[in-house]
């Protein structure tokens, strides 16, 4: 988990510093809601016109948290599944103990 969360940009500069591939020398410093991409000044104007944009910076905070709050809970789903693993060898010994008890009274 921490390993991942350190993977997330710790701010926009870094993604700033990508340029449109339409609009040259154009930042993608905005984020198209409805298409969910990011996109420069012009993109707005031309490709985008009429969607619902904000900066790109939020986009990458609330990206962020949702994974930040979708990680959390994976340690506790992890040892959740330990513990139904142990559960399951322990049934499987309990059923070959008493198979084994049937077994011998079959014999006798």
């Amino acid at each position: 988990q921490d390993e991942l969360i350190k993977m997330l940009p710790l701010s926009s500069s870094s993604f700033l510093s990508c340029t449109c591939q339409y609009h040259n020398n154009q930042k993608l410093d905005l984020y198209c809601q409805q298409c969910t991409i990011p996109v420069c000044v012009e993109c707005t104007i031309i490709n985008h016109k009429g969607h619902p944009v904000h900066e790109v910076s939020k986009q990458i905070i609330q990206n962020k948290e949702e994974i930040q709050q979708g990680l959390e809970g994976f340690p506790v789903s992890q040892e959740h599944l330990k513990k139904v693993v142990t559960a399951g060898e322990e049934m499987k010994n309990k059923i070959k103990a008493r198979k084994n008890e049937v077994d011998t009274i079959i014999r006798q």
